[in-house]
């Protein structure tokens, strides 16, 4: 017998069990597990993605920003590069 099927055994049932959980917690557990992967994200390069998070959704809210679809942008961007 293989050894390795245990291994699969458990992996299976870790996600299902993940698979199952609610979005909050789903997105807790990925986040724990893309630490264990990457090691903690320094506190400041965290807070100033949230900062900048705020700043765009603050544009966006005042009209001083607008969403565009990436079909457009990449189309866009093609015109201007044939140039």
């Amino acid at each position: 017998m293989n050894g390795t099927f245990p291994m699969i055994t458990d992996l299976k049932e870790n996600e299902n069990s993940a698979l199952n959980l609610k979005k909050k917690n789903k997105a807790c557990l990925a986040d724990k597990l893309l630490q264990s992967i990457h090691g903690k994200i320094d506190p400041e390069i965290e807070q100033a993605w949230i900062d900048e998070v705020q700043k765009r959704k603050g544009a966006l809210k005042s009209g001083d920003a607008s969403l565009h679809s990436a079909s457009d942008v990449l189309s866009e961007a093609r015109k201007r590069l044939q140039k």
